[in-house]
Formats: structure tokens, C-alpha cells, sequence
């Protein structure tokens, strides 16, 4: 009796989808999690969707039930902040720049 009621509680959490971290790689039409599953755009949400271009990593949160995507990372991607000072490298010669403002084109 016991193993019948933990295969049920197993078959519900199973098929609940409760909510996970995932990772995925942007193709044009969405995010590719595995080789037979693509979320195409309008599943997935979050300020850096904007930012993804194809061929990148993402890392993912996937809701409660799995009816929508959020956009936490895009690895080994860092953006540019106000304030920030960046190192460029030109030959020889090595500048500093401060980012005075960030503003999105």
C-alpha cells in the first residue's frame, strides 16, 4: 500500500513539472533546450531576451507547470554598466574608459 501511494505522489510531482533551472541555447526561433524541444519566443520572458543572440547560452527558470521561461543569465555574457571603467586594448597601446551611461539602441 505504501509503494501505490509513493508511485502516485511520484506520477503527480512528475508530471506537475514544478518549477527548475534549465539551460538552453538561442536559435531564431527561441530557446533550444534539447534536441527535440525548442521554446519558441512568446514563452519566454525577462530583461535579457532582448539582449540573446543566436548561438548563445542561456540559463533559464522555468515556472511552476512550465507555461513560462525566464531569462536569468546569459553565461559568459557581461554587460555593460554606468560607472564601470573598461580596459581597451589597441597594439601597443592600453585605454581606460569610464561608461558615463548605458542606453539601449
Amino acid at each position: 500500500m505504501i509503494n501505490e501511494i509513493k508511485q502516485c505522489i511520484d506520477g503527480y510531482l512528475n508530471n506537475r513539472k514544478p518549477a527548475c533551472l534549465m539551460i538552453g541555447t538561442v536559435v531564431s526561433g527561441g530557446v533550444k533546450l534539447s534536441e527535440k524541444l525548442t521554446l519558441p519566443w512568446e514563452m519566454v520572458y525577462g530583461n535579457l531576451k532582448g539582449s540573446a543572440t543566436a548561438g548563445q547560452q542561456v540559463r533559464l527558470f522555468r515556472d511552476d507547470g512550465g507555461h513560462a521561461y525566464y531569462i536569468l543569465e546569459i553565461i559568459g555574457y557581461t554587460p555593460a554598466m554606468k560607472g564601470q571603467t573598461l580596459k581597451v586594448e589597441s597594439g601597443d597601446t592600453v585605454s581606460e574608459i569610464k561608461i558615463e551611461d548605458v542606453v539601449k539602441s
